[in-house]
């Protein structure tokens, strides 16, 4: 099933139908139940249902995957309470065996053909449809057994609240990494909270805004760049379309995670912040402190330090973050460039480690958040790239190196991006921590009331490119 066909947050159906008639039922269902022992059951029976058709609606013969997942998870979880070490095994086993076949099988056979100088076969029927959001829920789960062995979260017994915590619509598809001990809580008790509701109205708002009006702009011109030959653009035209994915990838996956984030809230779920912008960072590392919070830890926590972190010698760290970067890049995708890529990031992290961003704190501030952008825009060609030889090229013409090209900037750009890409390098900055400073103390009490204001605008907004049909999926989705 094509991405494009499931139930988006964007769609008509989801925000005109589905998200409405299901607000209705939980709040009418919360309140006629407010007394009763069964409010919490029926609440999460309610979820629960909507979540697994949010997910079926565009995976009907995938949702079978999901729901073996769920069930298998739930009893690894349930052995992990009693047998540490066998229940986790059985979980890690279980679920990278079902993320290789899905994900990775084909890249591997293939990569094996054409190390051997064979024909490869790159028939659709023999390719397996990977699930929508494989990669979380697969890592959503390993971490919950997993935690569930460390004894860091009590097992959950009961089938419902554990297949909620999976299936919960919000993160399902393209995340964050929700861990379960982030929401154990409410799913045993959670209340109405009007400001909780304002906010995450305010929130999903901000991310539709994000992904319908700044990274589908974003994205047109960084597809028009990438979708030609190097050797055709000038190195204007070249680095404009690296800047406009840098981005639109920001404000595609920014924009999911902002919503996913915003709609748990309205359900009375808080969800970890998976972004905090990551591109003010002064050094790789802080960008990657910064960028897929969610990812970042769960591979810190169930990889980096159980490999021995920094702890061990220079060499054996070095190492770690190199396994780690690696595995962190394949995690994106079955292909050499997203593995050169995790590589690329863990050697500057090494290079970090090893004297560079010692080096690059002596620098003036400007300078060290330049040299780190242009590291993560190297880092976002890559990662765009269809191959190594396309990322070569394409950062040659970068450099400059096309010759005579046809293409130059003003051949890319159009009106609608001048004005958007000084408001996309806004948005980029922490504006809201700053108008929550000091300075504008005198404006705090005004800010609810311009947000209440905004939201409509926003949603309006989003919604008239959504209405043009000028959107595409999230990039997230494919991962």
């Amino acid at each position: 099933m094509d991405a494009g066909a499931i139930l988006s947050f964007f769609s008509a159906t989801f925000l005109t139908l589905f998200l409405p008639g299901l607000l209705a039922a939980y709040a009418i269902s919360s309140m006629a139940l407010a007394r009763w022992r069964i409010r919490m059951p029926v609440l999460n029976s309610l979820l629960f249902a909507a979540s697994l058709g949010f997910y079926a609606w565009g995976e009907v013969f995938q949702t079978a995957v999901l729901i073996v997942s769920l069930l298998a998870n739930y009893c690894f979880g349930r052995i992990a309470a009693r047998w540490l070490k066998f229940g986790s095994w059985l979980a890690i086993a279980f679920n990278l065996s079902v993320l290789i076949w899905f994900k990775y099988a084909e890249f591997a056979a293939n990569s094996w053909l054409e190390l051997r100088g064979l024909p490869v076969n790159t028939s659709a029927a023999t390719t397996a449809h990977l699930p929508l959001g494989l990669s979380f829920f697969t890592f959503q789960a390993i971490s919950y057994v997993l935690d569930v062995a460390r004894k860091t979260v009590p097992v959950e017994r009961s089938i419902l609240r554990y297949g909620l915590s999976v299936l919960l619509f919000p993160h399902l598809l393209a995340g964050p990494i929700v861990r379960y001990a982030d929401i154990a809580g409410p799913l045993r008790e959670r209340r109405f909270d009007p400001a909780q509701f304002a906010d995450g109205t305010w929130r999903f708002a901000i991310g539709l805004a994000k992904k319908l009006i700044l990274a589908n702009t974003f994205s047109t011109v960084a597809d028009a760049a990438f979708g030609m030959t190097p050797d055709r653009l000038s190195a204007g035209a070249a680095w404009l379309g690296a800047v406009c994915y840098a981005l639109q990838i920001y404000f595609d996956f920014g924009g999911y995670s902002c919503m996913a984030i915003g709609l748990a809230k309205m359900f009375g779920f808080d969800f970890p912040e998976n972004f905090r912008h990551p591109y003010i960072a002064r050094s790789v590392g802080d960008f990657w402190r910064r960028w897929h919070i969610s990812l970042g830890s769960w591979f810190r926590d169930y990889l980096y330090i159980p490999l021995g972190g920094n702890r061990a010698s220079p060499v054996r760290t070095s190492l770690n973050l190199l396994v780690v970067f690696g595995l962190c890049g394949l995690w994106h995708g079955a292909n050499w460039t997203f593995l050169i890529w995790g590589l690329y990031h863990g050697g500057w992290l090494v290079a970090e480690r090893l004297g560079l961003e010692s080096a690059m704190k002596k620098l003036w501030v400007p300078l060290q958040h330049a040299a780190t952008l242009a590291i993560v825009l190297v880092g976002w060609v890559l990662f765009r790239a269809t191959g190594f030889a396309a990322f070569l090229g394409y950062l040659g013409a970068m450099l400059g190196l096309s010759g005579q090209p046809e293409i130059e900037t003003i051949d890319l750009a159009s009106n609608r991006l001048w004005l958007l890409l000084p408001i996309g390098a806004l948005a980029c900055l922490p504006i809201r921590s700053w108008l929550q400073s000091q300075p504008f103390e005198r404006w705090k009490p005004i800010w609810p009331w311009l947000r209440t204001a905004a939201v409509p605008l926003l949603i309006i907004a989003a919604l008239s490119q959504a209405v043009a049909g000028t959107h595409a999926p999230f990039i997230y989705f494919r991962f």
